[in-house]
């Protein structure tokens, strides 16, 4: 049987002084026509030949590639991970980051499953803390995020971020803050050292009550329910009460600012209630307040 070499030696010194080989191997040369012109077989048996070579050929060896590090942190409990599909589904990038800050506190990670959704949230905007992502996916998963040369600047700002030593917030009072300086200026509660006093969370509802945040009172609020002491999420019901049951003459625009401020510091306080109870494995404990819309 002839082979390659003849295929070969026909093409270099022509057809015409060597004929066309016959009797080749079947798994490159099947289905020869004797009436095709014996240039255009030859080409046709090269190009078989080389199809055959490089489909059934081994690939040049490489070393292994590195293994990732173990997992250590433990896998979030289902509950946990109910909250995180219905966070990332439309992403809710201020209450990931609670989910992702719960998750690194009580020394627990993201299921690997998760890794891929919410790197790609992250990649897309950097309101992600990418210290709590790098600690809720743990040192395996910040492995998984730079083996994707699409993430390699997220890979490097995670990183950094767990490098970073943790610093004092410079725009944090330096002292203790009073119910009085939070009347004067109602943001300055954003910025005090947690956990307020009873007395704090009560100042700041009655503001939220008050209406003169106006069109900054769903930001603030929101902002207020990211930090309000779970413990005190029951002063809200008298605070809403208190605000939208009054027979007190307000606009409707007022109103309906107070209304929508409470609803969303209700909200964010809410799911915190449930990130707390999932990742304690503890029942809730409190019946939710319900502030029907506009």
């Amino acid at each position: 049987m002839a082979g390659w070499e003849d295929v070969v030696t026909a093409a270099r010194i022509g057809s015409d002084r060597r004929p066309v080989p016959q009797q080749l191997p079947r798994s490159w040369a099947t289905g020869g026509d004797p009436a095709t012109d014996p240039a255009h077989a030859v080409l046709s048996l090269a190009a078989r030949h080389r199809a055959v070579t490089r489909a059934g050929g081994l690939p040049a060896s490489c070393p292994p590639a590195a293994l990732g590090p173990p997992n250590l942190e433990p896998v979030a409990g289902r509950a946990a991970h109910e909250i995180l599909d219905r966070l990332l589904s439309p992403p809710q990038v201020d209450l990931l980051n609670l989910w992702l800050g719960a998750a690194a506190q009580h020394g627990q990670r993201a299921a690997a499953s998760y890794w891929t959704p919410l790197a790609m949230v992250a990649a897309r905007t950097s309101a992600v803390d990418r210290t709590t992502l790098g600690r809720a996916i743990g040192e395996r998963g910040i492995w998984f995020v730079a083996q994707n040369p699409q993430w390699t600047r997220l890979s490097s700002s995670i990183q950094s971020g767990m490098d970073d030593v943790p610093s004092r917030d410079r725009t944090a009072p330096s002292g203790a803050v009073t119910e009085d300086a939070v009347h004067a200026d109602p943001e300055l509660i954003l910025r005090a050292a947690t956990p307020w006093s009873q007395q704090l969370s009560e100042t700041v509802l009655r503001i939220i009550g008050s209406g003169q945040l106006r069109e900054r009172g769903t930001r603030y609020g929101a902002a207020v329910g990211a930090r309000l002491p779970l413990e005190h999420y029951e002063l809200l019901r008298p605070a809403v009460e208190r605000s939208l049951g009054s027979n007190k003459p307000l606009a409707a625009v007022t109103l309906r600012s107070i209304r929508e401020a409470f609803r969303a510091l209700e909200r964010v306080t809410w799911v915190r209630v449930e990130i707390g109870s999932a990742f304690a494995g503890e029942p809730i404990r409190v019946q939710r307040l319900e502030i029907p819309p506009w």
